[in-house]
């Protein structure tokens, strides 16, 4: 069962968890007390469990759904940072009085994510399978209850979200976010275990650490579904915070203050200078840095730590920054321009472990002062974990461990 397609319900239940009893939420809620108590006892037939222990003091929620009532408050009020308008009650979450969150609807929340990408009612209509004049109306519904345009309208570039239609769609990711997290402590009640989480990761950071440590997870929680989609920092930390993945790995930054998102050290890692094997560098027994004096690099991406690390290396070696001829954000395109051409890169040895045990690149013997960066993961702080992030969080950092504890490339 998906909770957000009971949202009618989840409120309801929020209300009854936050005031005690059922007279409280419809007072709250601006509702009749037949129509709040409805509502909790559809969601306990959709749910086929308990959620309320009734008695003559009022309704408490039972101690798993305590739980899971606490992370749909936590949904309602991440939609509602959007609304400008404050709760008449300070006891109460500003979510009990915002107009978009208790009038929202599954119908709403589909339709507000396909325009934001389609820009078309036409387009969105056919994807969503309704007519368009329902598309209209829905959009029609919501900027009545966001109290505010949420799409600028032109004939020439269709619809394209307002600043505050962006707020709101991202009220919404989170939201979604949180409800789905709550759909896997709800199966695991049942005693099912279903989750999902997606890992963006940084090119040439992970190497074969990440492989082992999902092959790991995936063996402990067979219900588990796992997705890896590389992006750039900026790309990542984008949808990190939009709620798009769940977890980014890779190599950290180390003046990180990103409200609301927290990172943390797995391990150090090394650079090194690596070339094909059969360059004519790595014929030599002994190198000095100047002679790399007229060599040829592929340079790393501009405001990486391995640019950092590039630059201190060479200065420390007393060379100039060669001209920024060839950047590659691509593993498999960086080892394949190695493999053509007399050029170096700074590279991880770690991270390409098994062709250098396959004798196809080796590591220039150069020496390499403070050459390291921090391996880590970034997460959005505030979050409640769920038993598959929990258990990913774990296996990273007893991976790690095995990592830190080895002289040798892992």
């Amino acid at each position: 069962m998906a909770l957000v397609e009971h949202l009618k319900y989840v409120r309801a239940a929020c209300t009854v968890a936050l005031t005690g009893s059922s007279v409280g939420a419809a007072q709250a809620l601006h509702l009749s007390q037949s129509s709040v108590t409805r509502a909790v006892l559809a969601l306990e037939a959709a749910v086929q469990q308990v959620v309320f222990d009734r008695s003559g003091r009022g309704m408490v929620p039972t101690p798993q759904w305590s739980d899971l009532l606490q992370r749909c408050n936590r949904a309602f009020q991440h939609m509602s940072t959007a609304s400008t308008r404050k709760s008449a009650r300070n006891e109460m979450p500003n979510w009990m009085s915002c107009r978009l969150v208790l009038g929202i609807g599954p119908r709403h929340i589909r339709v507000l994510m396909s325009l934001a990408i389609t820009g078309s009612e036409t387009i969105s209509a056919a994807q969503l399978g309704i007519g368009q004049s329902a598309v209209h109306q829905t959009l029609a519904q919501l900027e009545h209850l966001s109290e505010r345009e949420l799409f600028a309208r032109s004939r020439q570039h269709g619809l394209r979200m307002t600043e505050f239609g962006v707020q709101v769609m991202r009220g919404c990711k989170l939201c979604l976010s949180e409800l789905q997290q709550a759909d896997e402590v709800l199966a695991a009640l049942s005693g099912r275990f279903e989750g999902r989480i997606v890992i963006g990761t940084l090119p040439f950071s992970v190497g074969p650490m990440l492989p082992k440590v999902v092959n790991r997870v995936m063996r402990a929680l067979p219900g588990l579904r796992v997705t890896v989609i590389d992006g750039t920092y900026d790309a990542l930390i984008h949808q990190l915070r939009d709620a798009e993945i769940d977890l980014m790995i890779g190599a950290l930054r180390p003046q990180f203050a990103i409200q609301g998102l927290v990172q943390e050290t797995l391990f150090i890692d090394r650079l090194a200078v690596v070339a094909r094997a059969g360059h004519p560098l790595a014929q030599r027994k002994k190198l000095k840095w100047t002679d790399l004096r007229d060599a040829q690099w592929i340079m790393p991406m501009p405001n990486t730590p391995a640019q950092m690390v590039f630059e201190r290396v060479l200065g420390n070696g007393g060379l100039p920054l060669p001209a920024p001829e060839m950047r590659v954000n691509s593993a498999l395109m960086m080892q394949s321009l190695l493999m053509q051409s007399e050029r170096l890169a700074m590279m991880s040895p770690r991270q390409i472990r098994s062709e250098i045990e396959a004798g196809l690149f080796v590591v220039l013997p150069l020496p390499l002062l403070d050459a390291v960066r921090a391996i880590g993961l970034v997460r959005r702080a505030d979050v409640l974990l769920t038993p598959g992030m929990q258990s990913l969080l774990a296996t990273c950092r007893q991976v790690a461990g095995e990592i830190a504890s080895k002289n040798e490339p892992e």
